[in-house]
């Protein structure tokens, strides 16, 4: 799991604190940080332009500053170097039709903030393929 990538899009340090607890608590150093949607889409389209560096998950907010959250996953997968990127929903958002919004954009599922360990082991068992030590977090 050392070797994992990660994408965390968080405007809350207090929520991205957490997460990158959980994170590290579960071995993954490779984490990279963006705090608006903009950031987000220019980090990714950078990154796309070298496939290697591309995250192989992102944890993505939905209430985000300069561009929310759906509308970061909707560009995601109207691009092709993106399109199949793992994206997890970690938000406080409650509303389901935003919720539905997401999972018919092809997102691995929608978790409630702050990022745990006990949520981010739930998240890793939904990539595909195996994850060592994913359960063991």
């Amino acid at each position: 799991m050392d070797n994992l990538s990660v994408l965390l899009v968080e405007d809350n340090v207090d929520d991205e604190w957490l997460a990158l607890r959980a994170l590290r608590k579960a071995g993954m150093q490779e984490v990279a940080v963006v705090r608006d949607g903009c950031e987000a889409i220019s980090w990714l389209s950078s990154a796309a332009r070298n496939v290697t560096v591309l995250p192989d998950l992102v944890l993505l907010d939905l209430k985000l500053p300069k561009m929310d959250g759906v509308e970061v996953l909707r560009k995601l997968r109207s691009e092709a170097a993106t399109s199949r990127l793992n994206v997890v929903i970690v938000s406080s958002s409650e509303e389901p039709h935003v919720l539905a919004t997401c999972r018919s954009l092809g997102v691995l599922g929608c978790f409630q903030k702050p990022l745990t360990t006990q949520s981010l082991s739930s998240i890793l068992q939904l990539l595909p393929g195996p994850v060592e030590g994913a359960v063991a977090v």
